[in-house]
């Protein structure tokens, strides 16, 4: 009975090592792919990758003119109000581990967005926190970079991965959000993240 106990509990674990050495396998296998094809994705970040509403609320409310050099700087250095969002941020770390370099986009201008950068330099590979605020410049950073994703909330950025041949992925935006232009979820037969709001 005791031998019999001993057995079971052997092939349990023995089992078990198996598919975590196949897990691994596979895991390695596609890492290699990915890496050594230098493959990217990237996420838009205000609405996107992030719930920037408080960054922006308190811009408003400190600064003399929206839209100013001093609203971007208080925007730039209010990360620490901005939310993650669930879906989008998981997704994001996901790739990261499967060795894809992860590209940040923003039509913010880079005005003392230094502290902002290096808050996500563990997941956005070296120098691809783009600041642009061209909204029309992102189609032609995705066409020079091997980008197989991108995701982002606006029509605009959907039509902009389009342009440069990169599959788009649409995250809702919160309903909390200030900006509610260029946001028809769907209407561009592009597929859209359920509960990515949150």
């Amino acid at each position: 009975m005791v031998l019999k106990n001993a057995r079971a509990k052997v092939e349990h674990y023995w089992t078990n090592t198996k598919k975590t050495l196949a897990a691994m396998s596979v895991w390695g296998l596609i890492f290699s792919v990915v890496t050594i094809t230098r493959l990217g994705v990237a996420f838009d970040y205000d609405d996107t990758l992030v719930n920037s509403q408080p960054a922006y609320s308190k811009a408003f409310a400190n600064s003399q003119e929206p839209y100013s050099e001093g609203f971007w700087s208080v925007v730039n250095q209010s990360y620490d109000l901005e939310k993650p969002k669930i879906i989008p941020y998981s997704l994001a770390w996901l790739f990261r581990v499967f060795g894809f370099r992860i590209a940040i986009m923003t039509a913010r201008p880079a005005i003392n967005a230094e502290p902002l950068k290096k808050e996500w330099r563990h997941l956005v590979s070296r120098g691809y926190f783009i600041f642009n605020s061209d909204k029309t410049a992102k189609s032609g950073f995705l066409s020079d970079g091997n980008y197989v994703l991108f995701f982002g909330d606006s029509d605009s950025d959907i039509s902009e991965a389009r342009k440069a041949h990169v599959f788009p992925i649409r995250v809702r935006r919160s309903k909390k959000s200030v900006y509610k232009e260029d946001y028809n979820p769907g209407s561009m037969g592009e597929l859209v993240i359920p509960l990515s709001e949150y």
